[in-house]
């Protein structure tokens, strides 16, 4: 990614306060003792291949970290083993165990398999997440078509190739799915939608909740595509529960008159034990109301408003400073909500280039597409802020200026013209897509919260890194966790002697409870010998 232009310089403060909050502290080596989740030296659990990738780890308040990994691809077979992962990092230790993988069976409705062949895990297209205080584990997954019926013209008919699904005491569980028209299957169906609309796609990840609840995003076609956030128990007990409704494009906006601006677009939820928060904007794309908002877990409930498109950006000098753009990856623990946010109309201009691995397809698109690169203009003016629902206040962690130039990240992701399945992972032709990333978890202590997010530094050369605030009370510290270009050794003792951190990954259920997960990607750029793995840190 090449940087054209540097944003002017401003400065990072705490919200509702006059003080400037400390400066980063940029310790030579990592100020936590990392624990090994997993890395390519190890053996991926029931297959004989190796580890060869990791995307970013989820970990709740007990210390155990869930992952979904990737091998090379087989020899012979050539098709890589891939599934979701799980290893207890907490008091008693244990090892790493499968919970999903390409071989493991799709929890029903499965009735399509020949013979005495059910169907199987094909993919795993997001991250997955874990319950705060359960070890519950929720993940998206793509099959074949998993269930076949005749329909009332007399065709047999197959459907569900995507789902959400959880793992719960090791029995395989399915929230959600492609069901919702087939004979017996309603409860899959999208409520207050026709009779017999199902679901066409269930984008991003989904999130746990207590008790077995998993929240997801779903998207379907009821005359015209609509989206919204929905939740469904997933329980041996209760097969038949039903989906329930959050919101939805047919819900209001809080504060619009009655009839009134709806959501155009809503993105995947964060729960807390009992409740959950979502971003629903009239407009993803240029958004003029809309916001962050909370809910319980039940049927069309009331929203609260908690940050709103236009308003004030705390800690800013010039009062009219309001939030024009919100990101939708937000990080939930029940009080307090971490996110990214924009605002101003200044923007620096990045020029963003293929990506050099990955799917064939995909590369060969995006190099056809856009050969000298893909412009795009980037907010001077954003930062990572976190909600706290208890008091009602809004605080600012980290901003662009001093310290950071950059919080958002992009990748070209989507399905190429002719390849794949009509109803695969991302069925949108490709395109530029860019996330932030921070997670927030509360301190035992009243008023006390941590909050990690992934940033780029200013100066050269470009240096990303996992950063930590740390607030308690009217004390506040931000701490380098890892950084790009810095040895790999403290991080994993395994990694070649001179390797360095090329990579760096958090997602939003990274911290919980003093426990920190991420994962890195390393390499010894005189042997060219490549290291990754997942790594967890106690941070207090």
């Amino acid at each position: 990614m090449k940087h054209h232009v540097m944003p002017p310089r401003s400065r990072v403060w705490l919200a509702c306060a006059a003080a400037v909050l400390p400066a980063i502290s940029l310790a030579q080596a990592s100020p936590f003792t990392w624990a090994t989740v997993a890395n390519v030296a190890d053996t991926m659990p029931d297959s004989t291949a190796r580890f060869n990738s990791f995307n970013q780890p989820s970990v709740n308040a007990s210390g155990l970290v869930v992952m979904r990994a990737r091998s090379k691809g087989q020899q012979g077979a050539g098709e890589p083993t891939r599934g979701i992962y799980s290893r207890q990092m907490g008091a008693a230790p244990g090892s790493l165990a499968k919970v999903f993988d390409i071989s493991s069976v799709v929890p029903g409705p499965n009735n399509a398999g020949t013979g005495a062949e059910p169907i199987t895990f094909t993919e795993f297209p997001s991250f997955a997440r874990v319950g705060i205080k359960n070890a519950v584990i929720a993940t998206r997954g793509q099959s074949n078509p998993l269930w076949v019926y005749t329909a009332p013209d007399g065709t047999e008919t197959r459907v569900g190739t995507s789902g959400v699904y959880a793992s719960r005491r090791g029995a395989g569980l399915s929230a959600a799915g492609q069901f919702g028209a087939a004979p017996g299957l309603a409860h899959y169906g999208v409520p207050g939608a026709t009779p017999g609309t199902r679901f066409d796609q269930f984008p991003g990840a989904p999130t746990v909740a207590a008790l077995g609840r998993i929240a997801f995003k779903g998207n379907w076609t009821d005359g015209v595509s609509k989206t919204g956030v929905f939740v469904r128990l997933a329980s041996e007990g209760r097969p038949e529960a039903p989906t329930v409704m959050i919101a939805s494009s047919d819900t209001t906006i809080p504060g619009e008159p009655e009839g009134g601006v709806r959501f155009g677009s809503t993105a995947p939820p964060s729960a807390g034990e009992n409740s959950l928060v979502f971003l629903g904007l009239d407009n993803e794309d240029a958004p003029t109301v809309g916001g962050i908002y909370a809910a319980p877990l039940k049927s069309l409930p009331p929203l609260t408003p908690l940050v709103r498109i236009g308003d004030p950006v705390p800690g800013e000098a010039d009062r009219s400073s309001s939030f024009t753009r919100l990101g939708e990856v937000l990080s939930y623990d029940g009080r307090y909500v971490g996110f990214w946010g924009a605002w101003g109309a200044e923007t620096r201009t990045i020029v963003l280039d293929c990506p050099v691995d990955g799917q064939q397809a995909l590369m060969a698109y995006c190099n056809e597409t856009y050969p000298n690169g893909y412009t795009v203009e980037v907010p001077v003016h954003q930062g990572f802020f976190v909600h706290d629902s208890a008091t009602q206040t809004l605080s600012a962690v980290a901003k662009t200026g001093d310290d950071f130039v950059d919080f958002l990240y992009w990748n070209f992701s989507g399905r190429p013209p002719g390849v794949g399945e009509p109803d695969a992972d991302d069925p949108e032709p490709p395109r530029w897509r860019s996330a932030a990333f921070t997670s927030a978890y509360q301190l035992g202590r009243p008023g006390g919260v941590q909050v990690a997010f992934k940033g780029r530094r200013v100066g050269e050369p470009v240096v990303d890194g996992v950063y930590l605030r740390t607030v308690e009370g009217s004390r506040s510290s931000l701490v380098a966790v890892a950084e790009t270009g810095g040895a790999a050794n403290p991080l994993d003792p395994m990694a070649p002697a001179g390797a360095t951190i090329t990579s760096l990954g958090l997602e939003r259920e990274g911290l919980r409870n003093g426990w920190l997960a991420i994962t890195a990607g390393m390499l010894d750029a005189v042997t060219g010998e490549a290291w990754a793995g997942v790594y967890v840190a106690r941070t207090r």
